[in-house]
């Protein structure tokens, strides 16, 4: 069984922690209310952002800034995998820049052929990851990197296998969205389906 907590992104920018499945393995102590788990992680844990993208040019650069000042502002050991449907705006040569900047290392592009899906992006992109944990989200803001370290601190404290966040609680939204992107996205992540489902 995977355990795995729901966080509930709310307008205040306040997640609500919502378990939904408890570990066997969750420790019976109560973690210090003062323990900085993102730094903690640091130390011991890297952390693997999947970045789908297709035509992302002009999102690309604002979303790896955020990611990387995230990343430097809590400690946190850091890589992005960037996959790349063969975007015909010129991404595969923005995240090369990037690259240079942020370093090689830090900056993965991995391109496909072509557009081949969101789903099978995160699956070709995991292949390439170096980090023990692995954050899968979108280039385009509609995943805001400030929430990360409280992901963190919530899989430290209680030792979840995997923790999604959701805009679909009550006191969550999303801004600028049809209705039918929202309703397309209403379910679950597929990631987090095929997870939980054990696929």
């Amino acid at each position: 069984m995977v355990s795995h907590a729901i966080l509930d992104i709310t307008d205040d920018n306040t997640p609500t922690p919502l378990p939904t499945l408890t570990s066997p393995h969750v420790p019976n102590h109560t973690p210090h209310p003062h323990t900085d788990f993102a730094t903690m992680a640091s130390t011991e844990d890297k952390y693997s952002v999947l970045l789908p993208t297709y035509n992302e040019r002009e999102n690309l650069p604002i979303i790896v800034y955020l990611l990387v000042k995230t990343f430097k502002q809590h400690d946190i050991n850091w890589e992005i995998v960037i996959i790349d449907d063969n975007s015909p705006d010129g991404t595969q040569e923005i995240a090369g820049q990037l690259a240079k900047v942020y370093g090689e290392d830090r900056i993965l592009l991995r391109p496909r052929a072509g557009k081949l899906g969101l789903g099978t992006a995160y699956i070709y992109g995991i292949q390439f990851a170096t980090g023990n944990f692995i954050i899968i989200m979108d280039a385009d803001f509609s995943h805001h990197p400030k929430f990360i370290p409280q992901f963190i601190r919530l899989q430290k404290q209680h030792n979840y296998d995997l923790v999604s966040g959701t805009r679909y609680r009550s006191g969550g939204g999303v801004y600028g969205w049809d209705l039918k992107r929202k309703v397309i996205r209403c379910g679950p992540h597929p990631a987090v389906q095929s997870t939980l489902k054990g696929g």
